[in-house]
């Protein structure tokens, strides 16, 4: 008798445990794949909401519009992983362009070829043109890290100077206007060239992706750059240079700007002093929502990609119901105030811990 009550006993428990371990495995499958689900509930939801949603070309005009700020999160990802941050990308996205563009005349014109005529018509160097942007971009992530690390100012305050100064900069040497690149033989391949039906964009973006994973996951880069953030001075004592990781993280994102301009402006056929503004926010919330931590040495390249999709989703949601475009900046808004708050109270219960 005694031993059948024992067995039915045991019999429970071990149904109860069978349960909490399915549970477990259950929570831990949600929480590993949370980007993921969430990506394919949003794509159900733009299903239901739109029947234009699944159409091809407004799946291109998602990938595309994935791919300029997407890129630009790429950078963002590797900055905040050192803890640092970068307000200057939208800015850079302007500056390195006209930069480029100015750059260009200087040196074509020594042998006597004008690559702006009719106003404002790009015409000619198109092949300077892209080159002198991807360099004045990571030259310009380059001098940010170097006044970070060096001088010791906060990036928050040297990348808020350079928005600033890089858009003022491009005000003075476009002279407010507009330049149009329309005259410019092959510039919006770029942007508006299609793979397979699948945007050629979002094929670059996709590859600068996929480099990042590689080179943190299976190189000594990766250890480097997640020390660097998540507890620097261990990371000294270990001999890291954590200066030198900084630095070349500042770069990948001039670097990455300087990609999301050329995307940008190949697909306008245009550049101006005033574009891309606020796009440095819109990195900054898909970084966040893809799990990069504000307080540095978390987070992945892949949650960026994600996030990446899910944003440019949701704001596809958002254009197809007719809802007007300042709904996307509150919800940028509402993701980073929320990740401030998650940031701070963690901080708060992992202090309560150390007291306990």
């Amino acid at each position: 008798m005694n031993s059948n009550i024992k067995s039915s006993g045991e019999k429970q428990s071990l149904d109860k445990d069978a349960e909490i371990n399915k549970e477990k495995l259950f929570l831990n499958f949600v929480k590993n794949n949370i980007l993921i689900l969430i990506l394919i509930a949003v794509f159900l939801l733009g299903i239901a909401v739109s029947k234009s949603f699944t159409r091809i070309y407004n799946i291109q005009n998602i990938l595309i519009n994935i791919s300029t700020i997407g890129v630009l999160a790429l950078g963002q990802t590797l900055v905040m992983l050192v803890k640092e941050i970068d307000l200057s990308q939208g800015s850079l996205m302007a500056f390195s362009p006209i930069a480029a563009i100015s750059l260009s005349q200087l040196i074509l014109s020594k042998f006597d070829l004008k690559v702006i005529q009719g106003g404002n018509y790009v015409v000619t160097g198109m092949s300077l043109i892209i080159i002198f942007t991807i360099v004045v971009g990571i030259l310009t992530g380059l001098i940010s890290g170097l006044i970070n690390v060096k001088g010791k100012v906060p990036s928050l305050i040297v990348t808020l100077g350079m928005l600033y100064a890089l858009r003022g900069i491009a005000y003075i040497l476009s002279k407010g206007h507009p330049l149009y690149f329309t005259r410019l033989q092959g510039f919006k391949w770029l942007g508006t060239s299609k793979l397979f039906n699948i945007p050629i964009c979002f094929v670059v973006y996709l590859a600068i992706g996929i480099i990042g994973i590689l080179l943190l996951k299976y190189t000594k880069i990766g250890p480097r750059i997640y020390s660097t953030g998540g507890n620097e001075k261990a990371a000294i004592y270990s001999g890291v240079k954590t200066d030198l990781w900084k630095i070349i993280a500042f770069a990948f994102s001039g670097f990455c700007a300087a990609i999301g301009a050329l995307i940008y402006s190949s697909r306008l056929e245009s550049v101006e002093a005033a574009q891309a503004a606020g796009y440095e926010l819109s990195s900054i919330a898909i970084v966040v929502i893809g799990g990069t931590t504000l307080e540095g040495g978390r987070g992945s390249i892949f949650g960026t990609i994600m996030a990446g999709m899910i944003l440019g989703i949701v704001i596809n949601i958002i254009t197809l119901i007719g809802l007007v475009v300042w709904y996307q900046t509150i919800i940028e808004g509402l993701i980073i105030i929320s990740a401030t708050f998650a940031y701070i109270y963690k901080r708060m219960t992992g202090r309560a811990v150390l007291q306990m």
